[in-house]
């Protein structure tokens, strides 16, 4: 993922709920014990994120410190060469291929061939 950061990484809560426990099962699986009327502010976010995580490893391209990114349990990277090294030294690929969506809020990404 590439992102500018220059506005900040998302709310205290968000942060904190993802950086203060090592373990998302963890937070997960608390979040999913609280009643409807229990829930912290930016949990939705941090539960969609956890979900993501729990699928991907994202490497987070930009000029945010690397040790909040790496609370954040994505791996730190400052330029698309150095994302791509990560990821084939991660995939053990040296052919791996990278798909661009400039505008990944209007995009469904699916792995199913239609």
């Amino acid at each position: 993922m590439i992102a500018k950061s220059n506005d900040g990484i998302g709310g205290d809560a968000f942060y904190h709920q993802m950086a203060d426990e090592a373990d998302m099962e963890k937070t997960l699986a608390e979040f999913m014990k609280r009643k409807r009327y229990e829930t912290a502010p930016d949990q939705w976010q941090t539960q969609i994120f956890i979900r993501v995580l729990k699928k991907a490893h994202v490497i987070y391209i930009s000029d945010a410190p690397d040790q909040i990114v790496k609370n954040l349990h994505m791996t730190p990277a400052h330029s698309i060469e150095e994302a791509l090294s990560i990821a084939k030294k991660l995939l053990n690929n040296e052919k791996a291929k990278v798909t661009a969506i400039p505008d990944g809020v209007s995009v469904i990404v699916s792995e199913e061939e239609l």
